[in-house]
């Protein structure tokens, strides 16, 4: 009765063991087929360990590239690397062009040019923090510096010379003999940012054709205006003198001046009491003894008209 006993006890552990067993082999069994199942799904027909070593080579080898730390790359339950955004956000234009990117923290400006796969030329300028240090947030700028020669045919100012005369009041100026700007090939530097003249410099200059100076008079002749009736009676003398009417001179000399022997228009070149024009000036007051006299000279602009006026050349004078 004692062995029957030990055998009635015996046979639940026996079972207990046995849907133990039989549990644990379906469980395995059941992680085989789910794995051969999803690699069966992808296309995968040679699944086993060494499959996943190099999976977790080459992610490692992707990290080791783009220099990321352990905490920006995670492998997957299939043994594939997910790559996680981290580190610090700045972006590079480069000649106008701006590109996105992130670097790990302690970068300098020089690793994130790297990064970016951007090249800095021996004339290039680089736009950033003057320590070289990079902060989340930056800018870092590239400007292409281009340098080159161009040759420009260009005119060439003329010189001014001038030339004291005393026919003319002090101050005034006539232009004698007009200039002539030249021509001269000059060769300039040019350098450029991203695309844009930025300075020019002249390196030689060629002449083609010489400049032709101006030349100008200067006048230098000084007096005093003479009052009212002064001019009044000079020219009642010079109507006296050459036997023409006073009182017409007297018109005149008011319309044309105001009685004034400094008078001058700049758009005609008419000058002083009777405001006789240059060709006219100089031919007729030689005729009437003034040669080489002023214009601005009332004796002798007065003198000069009364003559005229004298040989019925007052129609020469719009103002009667």
């Amino acid at each position: 009765m004692g062995e029957g006993r030990w055998e009635l006890e015996r046979l639940p552990i026996a079972d207990f063991l046995r849907v133990a067993a039989l549990s644990l082999v379906t469980f395995v069994a059941f992680g085989v087929s789910w794995q051969l199942a999803s690699h069966a799904a992808t296309g995968d027909d040679s699944f086993d360990a060494a499959a996943r070593v190099r999976t977790a080579a080459r992610g490692l080898a992707v990290a080791a590239r783009y220099g990321a730390g352990a905490s920006s790359f995670r492998t997957t339950a299939s043994g594939s690397f997910l790559s996680l955004a981290t580190g610090l956000r700045v972006a590079v234009v480069d000649g106008g062009s701006a590109a996105g990117l992130r670097v790990p923290r302690g970068s300098t400006v020089l690793d994130a040019l790297d990064r970016a796969g951007v090249t800095v030329g021996p004339l290039d300028r680089v736009e950033a923090r003057e320590d070289g240090s990079v902060a989340a947030g930056d800018v870092i700028k590239v400007v292409r510096v281009g340098e080159s020669q161009t040759v420009v045919r260009e005119p060439v100012g003329f010189p001014i010379q001038t030339v004291s005369d005393a026919s003319l009041p002090a101050g005034r100026v006539v232009v004698a003999t007009p200039g002539s700007p030249g021509v001269a090939d000059n060769t300039y530097l040019v350098r450029t940012d991203d695309g844009v003249v930025a300075a020019r410099v002249l390196l030689a200059s060629v002449q083609i054709v010489a400049p032709v100076p101006e030349v100008r008079r200067v006048g230098t002749f000084r007096q005093t205006p003479p009052a009212g009736g002064d001019i009044e009676a000079i020219i009642r003398a010079a109507a006296a003198e050459w036997g023409a009417d006073p009182s017409q001179l007297l018109r005149v000399a008011y319309c044309e001046s105001h009685y004034n022997p400094s008078a001058f228009n700049a758009s005609s070149g008419a000058s002083g009491l009777f405001q006789f024009l240059t060709t006219t000036w100089a031919a007729n007051s030689a005729r009437a003894g003034y040669a080489g006299a002023s214009v601005f000279d009332p004796v002798a602009n007065a003198n000069t008209a009364a003559y005229m006026f004298s040989i019925g050349q007052a129609r020469q004078w719009s103002c009667q």
